[in-house]
């Protein structure tokens, strides 16, 4: 039945949103703890996810084509096509900031961190990540206000970093290449968010949908 196939698609989407999770905490950590370890198994982790990924869009077409949904329903297929490409985005971005980290010959100064919010940014992601799985799981898309307000948030880190950065290169020109990764990772952490309130976005396409035509 479609209902079931539905509600499976919905325990995967979620399932990936926790594997999404963790690449994103563990690229945390690799970027403050300068673990290159680490990093490498979040790239090596990418293959899962997008397995993930390629399944539950395999099962986003077999509904279409054996179900033919309509109304709420097919807006929900319709949007899970797209939440899953956004979580792929948001992985490869994880795998962007443990590559930089790989390609960096020095940890990065705590007090260059501290002045770029490093961990402020992670925090919001993982917020607004959260939200997201929670409206997915609830189907609520009530609880999606701390995504948009979280994205501008990161908006004005990205800012914030730029500035610090710019200052700290005018310091320290001989550590130009180190800072422009590390501005590298300030703008993919912007691209995550980006992502993220594409997803905030789809869920309320689908979750506040008339139930039939």
């Amino acid at each position: 039945m479609l209902s079931a196939e539905l509600s499976d698609v919905r325990k995967d989407i979620l399932h990936l949103c926790v594997l999404v999770q963790a690449q994103m905490h563990k690229a945390k950590e690799t970027l403050l703890k300068f673990d290159k370890d680490l990093g490498y198994e979040v790239i090596m982790s990418e293959q899962k996810i997008e397995s993930w990924n390629h399944r539950i869009k395999r099962d986003c077409e077999s509904m279409l084509s054996l179900f033919k949904p309509t109304a709420k329903d097919l807006r929900f297929v319709l949007a899970a096509f797209r939440i899953v490409h956004s979580l792929g985005r948001c992985a490869d971005f994880a795998g962007w900031v443990a590559i930089y980290i790989s390609e960096t010959e020095n940890s990065f100064e705590k007090a260059l961190l501290n002045s770029c919010n490093m961990v402020q940014m992670f925090e919001e992601i993982d917020a607004m990540m959260y939200a997201v799985h929670q409206s997915i799981d609830k189907e609520d898309s009530r609880l999606l206000q701390p995504v948009f307000e979280k994205d501008e948030m990161i908006g004005r880190y990205r800012i914030m970093a730029m500035d610090a950065i710019s200052q700290h290169i005018q310091k320290h020109p001989e550590q130009s290449q180190r800072c422009l990764y590390l501005f590298s990772v300030v703008m993919k952490l912007e691209r995550v968010g980006d992502q993220l309130k594409n997803m905030a976005q789809e869920v309320i396409f689908y979750s506040e949908a008339p139930e039939h035509r």
